[in-house]
């Protein structure tokens, strides 16, 4: 799980929204399609809130997807996205797959520093996807 060595740091300790960006593969199509990991959280509404948002000014298709083995809140995952995608297994792997044909993948989170950090879906998904959008709260939120 290296990212670089700056690039993780500020990951781990910024205490606003991360860009994890790649080469896109294809410049003038960038981003299509977004994708965005929602579990029914509020950190997850808010990176589908985002997801949307970037969609809609880019003009990309937007799929919001759930793993359902990891203990996936549906009903209010569907409350958050309607068009919900449910999936069998983990969060990582399905989101790690979707950016195989996503040029960006969105997912919340809780902030957590320290121990509590490890084993963090946000930060593994920003390690295994081509790029990644880990959208966190504004302070205070």
């Amino acid at each position: 799980m290296l990212l670089g060595t700056g690039a993780a740091r500020m990951l781990r300790d910024a205490p606003c929204s991360v860009l994890i960006a790649r080469e896109p593969r294809d410049a003038e199509t960038w981003p299509q399609p977004v994708v965005a990991g929602v579990d029914g959280s509020a950190e997850s509404a808010a990176a589908f809130t985002v997801a949307r948002s970037v969609a809609e000014r880019f003009g990309a298709t937007l799929r919001a997807v759930a793993a359902t083995k990891d203990g996936v809140d549906l009903e209010a995952a569907r409350t958050i996205a309607p068009e919900l995608e449910e999936h069998p297994g983990r969060a990582v792997e399905l989101l790690a797959a979707a950016s195989d044909t996503a040029d960006i993948v969105l997912v919340g989170s809780r902030g957590l520093h320290g121990l509590k950090a490890l084993g963090s879906v946000s930060e593994r998904v920003a390690y295994q996807t081509r790029s990644s959008l880990v959208v966190r709260p504004a302070p205070g939120e």
